[in-house]
């Protein structure tokens, strides 16, 4: 797992933002699910495959982030994949995982209902379920924050090109199985979150311009003016990494991104002016040297126009008199 992805994980394993990702994501923002019903569980999935002649295989899988939501009427399992890389075999791997969840599920429950005794009939033995279990449904989000607009298959039918003519046919049999992907970058309605990810995700559409990011920083100075570490390194992840900060510490311990955004700005503005120097200097010197002014009177020139030094005014003379 990169840095960025441990980034995520921290910060979108907080209750209350996992519990506003899902249902500003999922149901336009119905609060469906509660910081206070959820609980924080261990992302290691495995299972012990027996061939028939004994050898085990075990399949083990990490969820980056999974937590169980018991509200006292429906318990629900909600699970988080963080992606920053498009990964087109998605609907493979979500569908792997959820079904490792529920192999767990089954497994747990044949095992307490053989030590009590609970199953009775050959069908109840063989599936270590009784007719009227149910199992606890798993829902599964993929967080893509990655640059380029995600563009694999968002379901198991699209990655099998079912719709193709000659695989039509097997639609109707074929199980389909689609992921819930949340692509931080193209959110239509940040309004549907109600913690700090609306401010969040909502500073991403001015991602590629440096000046309109400052100034929706600024403008959210209450927040991110003071930001917790793991917040501030999540928005180093979502920016990407050519929008790099430099952390600025407070006295309290917080981040101020607008002091940091502001370095940002004003060195792309130093950064435009000292192109638009040397463009400056070049032209100069390439223009007297086809005037057939030799090296003393060019030195004197940009000395005297461009304020420079003995030393600079010949760097750039040996730079650009080639």
């Amino acid at each position: 797992m990169g840095n960025n992805d441990i980034f995520m994980k921290r910060w979108l394993s907080d209750k209350r933002r996992f519990a506003d990702l899902i249902n500003g994501s999922l149901f336009q923002g119905k609060q469906v699910f509660s910081a206070q019903h959820l609980k924080l569980e261990n992302g290691e999935q495995a299972i012990v495959l027996q061939e028939s002649d004994g050898t085990k295989i075990t399949i083990r899988r990490f969820r980056d982030i999974i937590m169980s939501s018991d509200d006292g009427t429906r318990i629900v399992m909600l699970a988080c994949e963080n992606q920053q890389d498009i990964n087109y075999a998605m609907p493979v791997r979500g569908m792997l995982y959820d079904a490792l969840s529920y192999t767990e599920q089954v497994n747990s429950m044949k095992k307490v209902k053989k030590e009590k005794k609970q199953l009775k009939s050959g069908a109840e033995f063989l599936s270590g379920l009784r007719k009227e279990d149910h199992l606890i449904p798993v829902l599964t989000v993929i967080f893509y924050y990655g640059d380029t607009e995600y563009d694999g298959q968002i379901d198991l039918h699209g990655l099998l090109g079912i719709d193709r003519k000659e695989y039509e046919f097997l639609k109707k049999y074929v199980p389909n199985y689609q992921i819930n992907l949340i692509d931080s970058k193209r959110l239509e309605d940040v309004n549907c979150f109600q913690t700090d990810l609306q401010i969040i995700f909502g500073m991403l559409k001015y991602k590629n311009n440096k000046k309109d990011l400052a100034q929706y920083v600024q403008s959210n100075k209450s927040y991110f003016g003071n930001l917790d570490v793991d917040s501030y390194n999540a928005a180093k992840a979502l920016l990407g990494s050519q929008q790099y900060l430099k952390s600025e510490e407070q006295v309290n311990g917080g981040i101020d991104m607008c002091k940091a955004l502001e370095d940002l700005y004003q060195d792309g503005v130093n950064e435009g002016i000292e192109k638009g120097l040397e463009q400056g200097l070049k032209s100069l010197i390439s223009f007297m040297l086809d005037s057939g002014c030799n090296k003393v009177q060019i030195l004197e020139k940009l000395k005297k126009d461009f304020s420079l030094d003995e030393v600079k005014a010949e760097e750039y003379f040996i730079k650009y008199s080639k």
